[in-house]
Parts: C-alpha cells; structure tokens; sequence
C-alpha cells in the first residue's frame, strides 16, 4: 500500500512538473504588474483586485472570476493552518525568499497556498487561492512575487523530489507554519523567545509532552511563571501531528 501510495504521488507530482514546463513555454507578455505597495506580482490581464479590511496585517485579493487570491502581509501573519492530511508541501527560492509552498495531492481539491517567513523586516506573507484554483497558474503568480528587498536573480525551480507529505522538510519547517505569529528564536515576540539556554534547560521528554500531551506535563514554577507573564495565554498543542513530526520539531529547537 505504502509503495502504491508513493507511485501514485510521485506521477502526481511529475504532472505537476509537466504542467509547468509547459506554462513556462507560454509568453506572459501580457500579464499586468499589480502593486500592493509593499509588494508586487504579475497576473493575467483579466484579473482584478478587491479590498478586505485587515485587523493586524495588510490583506486583499485579487481573482479573474474564477480563481481567487488572498494575501495576507504583517509581523502576526501565521504559517499554514488546518488539517495538513491531503497536502504535499515543497520549499522553494522566489526572488531570493525562501517560500514554503502547499499543493493538493487530488487536482482543484484544496487550496494552493505561499508562505513566507522573511518577506520583508519582521513581515511575513501568505497568498493563498480559492479551493478549485487552476494550480499551474496560482504556481506561476507566486513565482512572480517581488518585495523591495527581493533579490531577481536568485529564483529555484520545482523538482519531483521537492514535493512530499507533510512534514515537508524539517522540524525548521513546522516551527515556521505554526510558531512563528507568536515567537521568535532570538528575541520576544508575542511570546518568549525560544533560546537554545530556554529550551536546552527542557529535556527532549519534556517538550515532547508539552507540544502533543499537555495534560500530563509537569508544571514546575518556571513554567508556571512564563504561562503568568504571558497572562495565561498557552501555545497551541500539536494534537494532529505525528509523534516523528514532533521529534523535528522538538529536535530543530535544541539545535541537534
């Protein structure tokens, strides 16, 4: 089962790959620049852009009528949410950001949606498309994706071997689609900051219980008064992954 699975994905993902290859071969002379102020992409000239009011970050869209795009730009903008079961992910350079990318293993059968950490400052960045979305288009307009400190020369390319099921990489990977609104490594954000001091005084055992059985973790005073500083306010609990993705994870924040 396991290998028909793989087989079945691996011609998945070569289609995807074709489909590309193919759309790369089309002239996008035609395609109109939209500035967003902070950043700009490139869509087809029948695309047009909406308004939406935004709380704590920069959002809007843009659709043609059938495929849509939301984006979302601020320092409290989260990676990507929900249920990850259906997806394949892949890490891609686009004008010399390193975006992680979100694909639907079944054609028009989810959201295809860019995540980028770093996009420009404290900022990060999501474009996210409606749930049928023609996926070579939505790919080719992320690939377009341009911030004033976007460097044009640096651009990856989509391989066979870079799309995968989640975890799509490392613990690197999950610590940005689901910690980075809240934390920093380095310094305080909305939460404390993850230091290697902060986390390396935490056994592996530890961790792991805090991110996946809460309920049974050992509540000494430190934590208690670090949930007190943060008005009580705790971290999400990371009850759909998988006990290999939480060993990333808690493996990436202790640096191994």
């Amino acid at each position: 089962m396991v290998n028909l699975f793989q087989g079945k994905t691996k011609l998945r993902i070569i289609s995807i790959i074709a489909i590309l290859a193919i759309s790369c071969n089309i002239r996008i002379a035609d395609w109109q620049t939209f500035d967003f102020n902070y950043f700009k992409l490139k869509v087809p000239r029948d695309w047009r852009k909406f308004d939406m009011q935004g709380v704590d970050a920069f959002i809007g869209g843009l659709t043609n009528g059938r495929d849509s795009l939301l984006f979302y730009f601020g320092s409290n903008v989260s990676g990507f949410q929900g249920n990850n079961e259906n997806y394949l992910f892949a890490q891609d350079t686009i004008n010399g950001k390193i975006a992680e990318i979100k694909i639907p293993q079944k054609d028009r059968l989810g959201s295809i949606e860019l995540f980028i950490n770093k996009a420009e400052n404290e900022n990060k960045f999501v474009l996210a498309s409606s749930y049928n979305s023609n996926q070579s288009l939505i790919l080719r307009i992320f690939k377009s994706v341009i911030f004033q400190s976007s460097d044009t020369t640096k651009n990856g390319s989509l391989t066979t071997t870079k799309f995968k099921k989640y975890p799509f990489g490392s613990g690197s990977t999950i610590f940005q689609a689901n910690c980075t609104a809240c934390h920093a490594r380095h310094k305080r954000f909305a939460g404390p900051a993850l230091t290697p001091e902060l986390i390396n005084s935490r056994t592996k055992e530890w961790l792991y219980t805090f991110f996946k059985d809460r309920k049974n973790l050992k509540k000494d005073s430190a934590y208690l008064a670090g949930q007190k500083e943060a008005g009580k306010i705790d971290c999400i609990q990371f009850t759909d992954y998988s006990k290999e993705d939480i060993e990333q994870l808690v493996s990436y924040l202790k640096g191994l």
